[in-house]
């Protein structure tokens, strides 16, 4: 897939030079980073979706535990 983006004429200039220190390529740099942020995202959300379902849990047990004592 083939996307356009704009940059600083200024910072894309120092990340060729710096890219051509390891005969890289922009587009495998701009996937490199892309791919970092995605899994960042991911692990993110799903860190928070396994603590509200601990929190979940725990209030289930809590009201089973009222019920019985009822």
């Amino acid at each position: 897939m083939r996307v356009n983006i704009t940059v600083d004429s200024e910072t894309l200039e120092k990340a060729k030079k710096k890219l051509n220190l390891f005969g890289g390529k922009l587009s495998t740099l701009f996937d490199a980073y892309l791919r970092d942020f995605v899994k960042g995202i991911d692990k993110d959300f799903g860190e928070e979706q396994k603590a509200l379902q601990d929190r979940l849990k725990d209030l289930e047990e809590r009201i089973k535990k009222l019920e019985k004592s009822a």
